[in-house]
């Protein structure tokens, strides 16, 4: 995590995310200016990951918060790289069908507005936001259920999932549609239900109120959590 690393990364995004506007802008409503489009918002997406951490958790920043390899086993750049590869030779195959139409802008929409979602569950958890499900409770770790936590318990990703999809949507990818979608949501089902065992241990009967009152997309994440779940113990005291 040094500063030359980071330049490197940083300028390499802003000319992709520059590049890929200016292909948007070039090519217009084409299938050349509409991967332009989804290269700039992904590359835009990265930044952002970076930067949010940078800016409200700054004690936790690394070179990795820019977040290309989220899994730790290169399963994200695979997908992108299917999608990609997908999008290119439906393009060459089924050229009309391909061709933009109002599902490209609705999915565009949906991509923006999950970005949105993200951002601003970064922006408000602050401190207590973490890329990982955190097994410890560190100093100044609250229960975030202001903003836009008091209507969903987990905006970031739920965020994701609407970015990841909907830039699937735009592209018009059937087949790489499908497998995030069944992909991410079967990853998220499993992670907000191991993230909710260990907050119910951090926080007590505070999140229990807090769930009970606040729902969410992730639908097995409604499921009731008791405290004879099989977590790890942790240190960190309930409230």
């Amino acid at each position: 995590h040094s500063a030359h690393n980071i330049a490197l990364t940083a300028c390499g995004l802003g000319i992709a995310l520059g590049a890929g506007a200016c292909v948007g802008v070039w090519q217009g409503w084409t299938h050349a200016g509409v991967f332009g489009v989804y290269v700039a918002v992904v590359a835009a997406y990265h930044m952002l990951e970076y930067l949010g951490v940078a800016l409200y958790n700054p004690e936790r920043v690394e070179l990795g918060s820019f977040m290309f390899n989220p899994d730790v086993g290169n399963g994200y750049v695979a997908a992108m790289a299917v999608s990609a590869a997908e999008y290119a030779v439906e393009c060459l195959a089924f050229g009309r069908a391909k061709s933009p139409d109002a599902l490209t802008v609705a999915g565009l929409a949906v991509a923006l507005a999950g970005q949105a979602m993200r951002t601003l569950a970064m922006a408000t958890a602050g401190t207590s936001f973490n890329h990982y499900v955190a097994t410890r409770r560190h100093a100044g770790h609250q229960l975030i259920t202001h903003g836009i936590y008091r209507y969903e318990r987990h905006p970031s990703y739920v965020g994701f999932f609407l970015w990841a999809v909907g830039l699937q949507a735009m592209l018009k990818n059937p087949v790489s549609l499908v497998l995030f979608a069944a992909v991410l949501g079967w990853f998220f089902v499993r992670r907000t239900r191991r993230e909710e065992i260990f907050l119910l241990h951090f926080f007590g009967n505070k999140f229990r109120a807090y769930k009970s009152a606040t729902p969410s997309l992730i639908p097995v994440a409604n499921i009731e959590i008791h405290r004879s779940t099989s977590a790890a113990p942790v240190s960190a005291p309930s409230s």
